[in-house]
């Protein structure tokens, strides 16, 4: 992987160039996966493995092992003509900040969320020896952390799309950018587009925070009651207690949100967009 000398200035790549390159890489990916798993049925051990083939992420490593971390251009990056640099250094970036970036890119999110899980258990541990104020100081906290962070990874695509640098968090925190070093580069309309979306995603997530910042007061006020032990129930079954939560802050019970995201992967309350594995389980009502 080669860029230009230190003290020729490095032209950086666009938008388009960067999401049509990671896009190209996603696809290859995917294609693996497919591969892996008809040979794996062939030969009679996709059960086995099926944790192992269950994700994108094993074979997202493998690829980019033999890619950037090797040194070399991904599939992408070959056919936009761009190159990982650190544009500020006017260099390619280390083994170390490579890696770096792929370990962010696959388990970044998913460590935040298990770590706050872990602060959860152990805040509400009965063994703690946190006041009740701490307690419930905490678990405000948490509660607010599980709805910001894909907030704030949101927005920074939003920022991506308008000023066109770091593609994600985890490349921003290894200062791994893009630089243009051969072909054609696409029309500026075709960024112009991309700046538009990039506010209008910034926009959005305005809008989640706004929400976000409401849910609680509302969804407590919305759950329906037991009259006759003064709790709150599922606003699915009308039944049971709600213990889990989306990350628009609604609250139902495990069962029925579960059986419902199975069939549509939306909060049932404001139609959210929600995967199953993102919904929390929720120990302090």
């Amino acid at each position: 992987m080669n860029v230009r000398k230190k003290h020729e200035k490095l032209k950086t790549a666009s938008q388009a160039e960067i999401l049509r390159s990671h896009q190209r890489d996603i696809d290859f990916v995917k294609h693996l996966r497919e591969r892996v798993i008809d040979v794996l049925q062939i030969l009679g051990k996709r059960k086995g493995l099926l944790p192992f083939i269950h994700s994108d992420i094993p074979f997202k490593l493998i690829y980019f092992f033999f890619t950037s971390g090797m040194g070399n251009q991904t599939l992408g990056e070959e056919y936009t003509g761009i190159v990982q640099a650190n544009l500020e250094a006017h260099k390619v970036p280390s083994l170390f900040a490579r890696v770096l970036a792929v370990i962010l890119e696959c388990f970044g999110e998913r460590a935040l969320l298990k770590l706050l899980k872990r602060l959860e258990v152990s805040v509400n541990d009965s063994c703690s020896q946190l006041t009740p104020a701490a307690v419930t100081f905490f678990n405000s906290f948490i509660s607010k952390m599980y709805t910001l962070i894909p907030i704030l990874i949101l927005a920074h695509k939003g920022l991506f799309y308008i000023f066109g640098q770091y593609y994600s968090l985890g490349r921003r925190i290894a200062r791994i950018d893009y630089a243009k070093v051969y072909g054609h580069r696409p029309n500026d309309t075709i960024s112009w587009g991309l700046r538009l979306l990039g506010i209008a995603t910034l926009a959005q997530c305005l809008l989640k925070f706004w929400q976000s910042r409401n849910d609680d007061d509302q969804s407590q006020r919305c759950l329906p009651i037991d009259e006759k032990h003064g709790k709150p129930m599922c606003q699915l079954c009308l039944e049971k207690m709600p213990t889990t939560a989306t990350p628009c802050g609604h609250l139902f019970c495990w069962f029925c949100l579960t059986d419902w995201l199975n069939a549509k992967p939306q909060c049932p309350l404001c139609r959210e967009h929600v995967l199953p594995s993102r919904i929390v389980h929720v120990m302090n009502l």
